[in-house]
């Protein structure tokens, strides 16, 4: 109990933290002579720590705190009264050997130097990324020793790095012995007929997929038909939950993975690939199970009703998302119209509805907020050659409104039956959020002024459409995107605010998402007849684990890839270094400005390489030189020189052309 924080021993005996008026949290920032923890309270409370009282601590670990006021600018200082290591611990970083040092220079803390023992070594080279345990700890960070726990690789390339990030992030790339034993018997039996018993027969529907050309874990696949009043849209997804079936090493290790992970041209599946590309992937020509949605829907696009059933398909064309753009717009060439013969004409219908859907959801406010998504290009040894603009065509805009209207009926049927259920959630923005938005379109003279907690979907997205076009239009993304909540996953029909909906859901993507298994197993139950107490009690603890757990498993995914793909970025800017490249202020700081390239690369610029000059950061929006008078924005065109990059971290430094 000492050791994990629960009571401290002192001259005077046992002590709980709380009778000595301590406090627990986590040390989340160390940075040479101080640093910063975070309280675990319900404000999250920040509380600078100087050097001199760290005890030691490292970035990540738990700690008790002994707090008192701090001085200006500072709401609480406090000293490290007891670490609580982490028995597990580990970190990552780069080891260096030069002569008789050898040290590490943690990622978490790159301003410290931590002393690796040599007999641990083995094969590690200088500039590898490592994975290092404490082995001894001292009072000090310089008194620490650490050893190797295993080696990545060279740290000035990505792929190593990428691994160092997913292992730092708890993201496990191999499957355990009895999940992949589960998976092979799975595979081994295939799609065989006695599965069929109480399905729909769908066979003969001219349905298709619609993917990029390198998709192999293809999870959703659509059939479209005109009606005399409107249209019978079909969204036909992966009856993953006919494979995974709960109280089973598959389903345990789906859980605890929570989504796939996608990075640079990489993938970290949730469910093996015996499933994930092979019994549960719509390949073309194959007999495939599916839970479908079938929506009819007026000429205007409204939903007049839908249904789901457990059914039989077999898609008729695994379609490209680049050639059925081709069609779309007229430029595709004699071969592919032939070869899309049995398809075209669902292709064609399909880019009329979603137009009318896309037109639907901005008239009722939903939002469109604009970002630049990067395409990492590898060779063959899994390094990048070149980063583009991900190009988001007609045909892949379609595809996401048709996914939309199966998750609102999902979701839908979920609230109107009330069954227990994980529903994509996203609420109102925060108030305190929202002045921070007021005071950035007060100093654009924007007419939105008076936004407050409560404002309209529709509010935010004529400020969205204002700015387009406009220098700040980057800054006003931004910051509309940073004054909303996190969309989330919830057992509570909250609606979500962007999409302005009373319903969604996650319901299209099983393969890679586990909420959206788990309302396949509950859909699934319903439409068996399973009576709503069952329902109710096979679920109710189960979507309220199942969306917390959801939830923090897509967080860690999300800043895994992002963190992967800034390392892939870096490697490839330092192809480019002392060459002047165009771009724009994408941010401001007070130590700098923030730099995007026309290729999505974004690097720092740092004040103290700009020579005599004094900026100053203003509004949070542009800097002044109060020396020589310049100013610059977020938004402002700007031509920069790559100087240096940092593979390991992520990072590419910029200086002024």
């Amino acid at each position: 109990m000492e050791k994990s924080g629960q009571v401290l021993f002192g001259e005077q005996g046992f002590a709980l933290p709380e009778r000595l008026d301590l406090k627990r949290g986590e040390i989340v920032k160390v940075a040479g002579s101080f640093g910063f923890a975070q309280l675990d309270d319900e404000e999250k409370t920040q509380v600078f720590i100087p050097g001199r009282y760290f005890m030691g601590a490292m970035t990540g670990e738990q700690v008790l705190l002994r707090t008192r006021p701090g001085r200006v600018g500072m709401s609480l200082e406090g000293e490290v009264v007891q670490v609580i290591p982490d028995p597990d611990g580990a970190f990552v970083g780069v080891l260096h050997l030069s002569g008789d040092s050898c040290f590490v220079v943690l990622d978490c803390m790159p301003k410290t130097e931590i002393k690796v023992r040599r007999s641990t070594l083995g094969e590690a080279k200088d500039g590898d990324k490592v994975l290092v345990k404490l082995v001894v700890r001292g009072r000090k960070h310089f008194g620490h020793i650490a050893a190797i726990e295993r080696v990545f690789g060279d740290s000035g390339r990505a792929k190593f790095c990428a691994d160092a990030i997913l292992h730092q992030n708890h993201i496990k790339l191999n499957f355990e012995p009895e999940t992949l034993q589960e998976a092979a018997q799975v595979f081994e039996r295939g799609v065989c007929p006695d599965d069929f018993a109480g399905r729909e027969d769908l066979r003969d529907w001219v349905i298709c997929t619609i993917d990029s050309k390198e998709t192999k874990d293809i999870d959703d696949a659509i059939s479209l038909q005109k009606t005399a009043d409107g249209y019978q849209l079909g969204v036909h997804i992966a009856d993953v939950s006919h494979y995974v079936r709960p109280d089973t090493a598959l389903d345990s290790e789906a859980f605890e993975r929570g989504t796939s992970v996608y990075y640079a041209n990489s993938v970290v599946p949730m469910l093996p690939k015996e499933l994930s590309n092979g019994v549960c992937s719509l390949n073309p020509d194959e007999d495939r199970l599916a839970l479908s949605c079938i929506a009819q829907l007026d000429e205007q696009g409204r939903i007049k009703d839908y249904r789901f059933a457990k059914t039989i398909i077999r898609s008729r064309k695994k379609c490209a998302y680049s050639e059925v753009n081709a069609l779309l717009d007229g430029t595709a060439s004699p071969d592919i119209v032939e070869a899309y013969a049995q398809v075209i004409d669902s292709l064609q219908l399909m880019g009329q509805l979603a137009q009318i859907l896309e037109d639907n959801r901005f008239a009722r406010g939903a939002m469109n907020i604009e970002s630049n998504e990067s395409k990492i290009i590898m060779d063959e040894e899994g390094d990048p050659v070149d980063i583009v603009v991900r190009d988001r065509g007609a045909s892949e805009k379609a595809i996401e409104e048709l996914m939309l209207i199966a998750n609102e009926c999902a979701a839908n049927l979920g609230r109107k039956n009330k069954l227990p259920f994980v529903y994509r959630v996203h609420e109102d923005p925060d108030g305190i959020k929202l002045e921070t938005l007021r005071t950035i379109l007060k100093a654009f003279g924007y007419p939105y002024t008076d936004i407050k907690a409560g404002v309209p979907t529709k509010k935010l997205a004529e400020i969205l459409d204002l700015s387009r076009g406009r220098p700040e239009q980057i800054l006003i993304h931004k910051m509309v995107l940073r004054s909303m909540a996190k969309a989330k996953y919830s057992e509570q029909p909250l609606g979500h605010y962007s999409l302005s909906l009373d319903d969604y859901a996650h319901f299209t993507s099983p393969i890679r998402r586990y909420p959206d298994l788990s309302i396949h197993r509950i859909i699934t139950d319903f439409l068996s007849g399973v009576p709503a107490s069952e329902i109710r009690a096979r679920y109710d603890d189960f979507v309220v684990d199942s969306s917390a757990h959801s939830t923090q498993c897509e967080i860690n995914a999300m800043m895994a890839e992002r963190d992967c793909d800034d390392a892939y970025k870096a490697q490839y800017m330092q192809q480019f270094i002392g060459q002047d490249m165009p771009g724009i202020v994408s941010g401001v700081a007070p130590y700098g400005f923030y730099v995007q390239l026309e290729n999505s690369c974004e690097g720092l610029v740092r004040l103290a390489t700009i020579e005599g000059s004094d900026y100053e950061l203003v509004d949070d929006i542009k800097l002044v030189d109060h020396a020589g008078g310049k100013t610059i924005s977020i938004g402002d065109p700007i031509t920069v020189k790559t100087t240096n990059t940092n593979v390991s971290l992520g990072q590419v430094d910029f200086a002024l052309a």
